[in-house]
């Protein structure tokens, strides 16, 4: 982590002119370096200690930044410069700066692009927004069928030092097609006159171009790869994707989900920069549909009326029961949820799935019944009645919370639709109408009102 205090005594050193001392106290790792950077309260000064970074890794301690700040850098900076650090990124960071920017103002970025970048950045960019296209680059080594290990080690040390990765090599054959792979550990330990086609790997792990990036993801954590190639649908090698550029996807996946879980709608920022109105409105969509969904509660509670005015101690465990139904329900909506993500589960596991979890939610349902008329026999004088309404409740809500929320995910994958939808508190509030339903439906006939 980066040391506060040095944030300090650079914006210190600035005010003292003591320009030779900042650059001998950088911090050695770009990561670090940027990090310093976007520290610095001041555009000047961010500006100024980005210009005493070394031109080596200049254009790493820019890819490091996010991208606010690399936009402000690049408005700060002059035009011969920005052509440079543009012209210097890999292809899959800087796809992702013109994703992030105004239109008008990727566009003047990329007029400043070599020919050979501009066609680069072009065709990336022309790939859907969540394939796993956006994420490739074109720095791979690639090798032919027929080379022999000398040659390629010598192509290899020709062109490596542009590449993103020279550990694993890509052989294709005369029509350009990927055939095999092959490690650089196997061609420095084969002789020198092997042909690559006799040890590369066949079998390769690829994915189509226009896959989406979360299926690609998965595709990583599956087989554990470093380095992932993209082919078009006639198998021709397009471009790689590193571990580094999924573990992001991962991420933003990962938040996404988390806040569709929590009833919110996607915030692309992060919190602290996230615009006041913008976190107001992502936030109070949802509850808006939850207050008017839960509304039905209201309406089911007023057709009992008759029922609360016999027992008026039936309402004492209304929340309760509802909270023991929305728990349950979130229990197995979270567990299909992860399952479905993950590939454990598919849609066709559906009717296995709804099985076990009646069967789940029976069994804890039954515990819950004893739990549940125990604790009123306790509260209200041994009414037996009550208690086992209470009790036979909380048991039958408990296994159709299990089983509606392990259900409803599924249905929406079927439908092409993001099972993270059916969030926390939108399965509560279904369980909630449907719970407080069963609950005076089996006083009705217990109670004999």
């Amino acid at each position: 982590m980066l040391n506060p205090e040095i944030v300090n005594n650079i914006e210190q050193l600035i005010k003292e002119k003591k320009y030779s001392v900042i650059k001998n106290i950088l911090p050695l790792h770009p990561e670090d370096i940027s990090e310093l950077i976007c520290e610095l309260d001041s555009p000047p000064h961010k500006l100024f200690v980005f210009r005493l970074v070394p031109y080596d890794k200049a254009v790493e301690v820019f890819e490091c930044m996010p991208t606010e700040e690399e936009e402000e850098m690049l408005n700060s900076l002059s035009s011969q410069e920005i052509k440079d650090i543009l012209n210097e990124m890999s292809p899959d960071d800087r796809t992702g700066l013109f994703e992030e920017i105004p239109a008008e103002l990727a566009q003047k970025f990329i007029n400043l692009l070599s020919t050979k970048e501009r066609e680069i950045a072009l065709e990336i960019l022309n790939y859907p927004p969540d394939s796993v296209g956006r994420l490739i680059t074109p720095d791979f080594v690639k090798l032919y069928q027929n080379m022999t290990v000398e040659a390629a080690l010598t192509h290899i040390r020709k062109v490596g030092i542009e590449k993103e990765t020279i550990y694993h090599c890509y052989v294709s054959d005369t029509e350009k097609k990927l055939i095999g792979i092959v490690s650089l550990r196997k061609l420095v330990l084969a002789s020198f006159q092997t042909k690559v086609v006799d040890i590369m790997y066949k079998e390769v792990i690829k994915v189509n171009v226009f896959s989406d990036k979360e299926e690609a993801a998965n595709v990583f954590k599956r087989y554990d790869l470093i380095v992932l190639p993209v082919v078009d649908s006639n198998d021709k090698l397009l471009g790689i994707v590193t571990f580094d550029d999924l573990v992001d996807v991962l991420e933003d996946e990962a938040t996404e989900d988390f806040e569709k879980i929590a009833a919110v709608l996607p915030v692309e920022k992060p919190y602290m920069e996230a615009n006041f109105f913008e976190l107001l409105w992502k936030r109070s969509f949802w509850l808006i549909v939850l207050v008017v969904l839960e509304s039905a509660s209201s309406l089911v509670m007023k057709k009992y009326g008759v029922v609360i005015e016999h027992w008026i101690a039936l309402t004492f465990f209304l929340p309760i029961l509802i909270a023991t139904g929305g728990n349950a329900g979130m229990q197995s909506a979270m567990m299909v949820i992860r399952g479905l993500n993950t590939g454990e589960i598919t849609v066709k596991d559906f009717l296995k799935i709804v099985i076990r979890e009646s069967f789940l939610g029976l069994s804890i349902g039954f515990v819950l019944a004893i739990v549940g008329l125990i604790r009123v026999m306790i509260q209200e004088n041994n009414q037996w009645l009550l208690s086992l309404s209470v009790g036979v409740s909380m048991g039958v809500t408990v296994m159709m919370a299990a089983v509606i929320g392990a259900a409803l995910p599924i249905i929406f994958k079927k439908f092409k639709l993001d099972p993270a939808l059916m969030s926390g508190p939108l399965i509560t509030t279904i369980v909630d109408v449907v719970g407080i339903f069963i609950y005076f439906e089996i006083a009705l006939f217990i109670l004999g009102i």
